[in-house]
């Protein structure tokens, strides 16, 4: 199977729908906001003539009022990938929600629920002691998850001393036991990266279109629904709802959601940077060009 991931505005939807078109596949979506109907605009979906051409999904199938998780991405979109292999076909996964790559390739760590009396208890011991002494204990037990933790992040610490003490297994130990598709087909992962000017530019160009497009109505009207809370933390939502209650006025509103935008686009490259599996196309390129390269990998 194939993934093309990558920042938002890179590209990725054309990309994505030219070569299922080629290899013969079909589309999984990979973005936390897309699952959702009636947030077209605020979502990016690809437009009706991609939809109709190539088969998608996970792309509008659940209201905004439905509360949505990691756990049921993978669970829907891993049925699906099977579906699609045992008719033959490539499945191409195309988003740029990283849990969800992560979740979909690696599998979900199965860590048990937090215990808050053993979180209250080690939090005190970090308070009177230093965050250095948790660091200590934690490298006793776990050296390979405190060897990638910096000695000061406690809440990261925190569970990892917690997985430890309330399932006897380190938390790089229930990683070897997650079950993801990595180890059940042969994975290909290609990311779509710009210029930061250039990608910048994109964004700006991208969000003047939602504008046009119609978002301030789209969110008039989601704000009369008593959405989830997941289908809430959509880009957009926070910023118009400003203007729709008088606080800003419509240029400014624009450039606040250009500005979280990009900085949305920079923790989605952070988060990508850190995989190695990654082959990084440059997506100035032509989408012929793009494909091309990919097809040769």
């Amino acid at each position: 199977m194939i993934f093309v991931i990558g920042p938002t505005s890179s590209g990725k939807s054309m990309v994505a729908a030219k070569l299922a078109e080629r290899l013969g596949g079909e589309i999984i979506s990979c973005d936390s906001m897309q699952i959702y109907r009636d947030m077209d605009v605020i979502t990016q979906v690809p437009d009706r003539k991609i939809l109709s051409e190539i088969p998608h999904h996970l792309i509008k199938v659940i209201r905004p009022e439905e509360e949505f998780s990691v756990a049921k991405y993978v669970k829907e979109a891993t049925g699906i990938i099977d579906f699609i292999i045992s008719k033959k076909k490539v499945p191409v996964i195309a988003g740029g929600t990283g849990l969800y790559y992560k979740s979909l390739i690696d599998g979900i760590i199965l860590s048990p629920p937090k215990d808050e009396e053993l979180r209250k208890s080690l939090n005190e011991i970090a308070g009177e002691k230093g965050n250095e002494y948790l660091y200590r204990e934690l490298k006793k037990c776990d050296p390979r998850t405190a060897a990638r933790l910096h000695p000061n992040d406690r809440r990261r610490i925190i569970r990892a001393l917690e997985v430890y003490r309330l399932t006897g297994h380190t938390i790089h130990e229930k990683k070897l036991q997650s079950k993801g598709l990595s180890k059940k087909y042969a994975c290909k992962v290609f990311g779509l990266r710009l210029p930061r000017e250039i990608l910048y530019r994109r964004i700006n160009a991208t969000v003047d279109k939602m504008f046009e497009d119609g978002i301030v109505d789209e969110v008039k009207r989601l704000k009369g629904r008593k959405l989830s809370l997941t289908a809430e933390k959509a880009l957009g939502i926070k910023e118009v709802t400003s203007f729709l209650g008088g606080k800003t006025t419509l240029k400014n509103t624009k450039e606040e959601l250009k500005k979280n935008t990009r900085r949305y686009a920079k923790r989605q490259m952070t988060w990508f940077r850190a995989d190695k599996r990654i082959k990084w196309i440059d997506a100035e390129k032509n989408t012929e060009d793009i494909i091309k390269g990919i097809l040769e990998e």
